[in-house]
């Protein structure tokens, strides 16, 4: 089994994440300056982060390993939050918005490749374990 390794170091009010990735490096996350009302939702945009790479990146992979051409993908993510049994904060969906901007001629391997990614990728079918996660994709001819 694969296993990948990052790591956190925090020095009062500033966290730095260590990747270990060349391509990626290594985050700081600051609130020196940030009132306490404005710090939430860091894990929450980390977790919509990377399951919108991970979905976009796959499906564009998809689409490049059948042929096709595009422009560019473009995606957002929501992450849903609820309250459980206890009263703790808890997500409870993530929703991505992907609209991939290519020529009508590949709409057919499009809506293909659409249809394999309601699978997920490897981060959405883990979170698919846990709670929701809903995919949108849509086609647009003229990116």
């Amino acid at each position: 089994m694969a296993e990948l390794t990052v790591t956190l170091e925090r020095k009062g009010e500033i966290q730095h994440i260590h990747t270990g990735s060349g391509l990626l490096g290594d985050m700081s996350i600051n609130y020196t300056d940030v009132p306490e009302n404005k710090r939430d939702g860091v894990a929450k945009q980390l977790l919509a982060t990377s399951a919108l790479h991970c979905f976009c990146s796959s499906f564009g992979k998809a689409l490049e390993t059948r042929g096709a051409k595009y422009n560019k993908i473009a995606g957002s993510a929501t992450v849903q939050t609820g309250v459980d049994e206890k009263k703790r904060v808890r997500i409870t969906g993530v929703t991505l918005d992907v609209t991939v901007y290519m020529d009508e001629d590949y709409e057919f391997i499009f809506e293909r490749v659409e249809k394999i990614m309601q699978q997920g990728c490897f981060v959405t079918a883990s979170l698919e374990t846990a709670f929701p996660v809903t995919t949108r994709c849509t086609m647009n001819p003229d990116g």
